[in-house]
């Protein structure tokens, strides 16, 4: 496995011991999934960034659904038989 080195604080090393003892982690371990968590989080984020791009873009291109469309389609909610999109 490769060794990943960062320039943090005395502080910050002190807040990663404290939740590596009160884990019963050994220090690498709390780093490593404080970075799987944050790297899946960033991932999120960005399709989500993504997929609100592209919304505006189609917005901006004119391709939309008449609000009209939307609240009756919304009405139908519930009942048997109805659309998904």
């Amino acid at each position: 496995m490769p060794t990943l080195t960062a320039h943090v604080t005395d502080d910050f090393v002190d807040e990663i011991d404290s939740i590596a003892v009160e884990l019963a982690r050994p220090r690498d371990w709390v780093v490593q999934d404080a970075l799987r968590e944050y790297v899946s989080r960033h991932r999120l984020e960005l399709q989500r960034w993504r997929e609100t791009q592209a919304a505006i873009d189609a917005a901006e291109r004119g391709e939309v659904v008449p609000a009209e469309e939307v609240f009756s389609w919304l009405d139908t909610w519930g009942r048997e038989g109805t659309a998904t999109k």
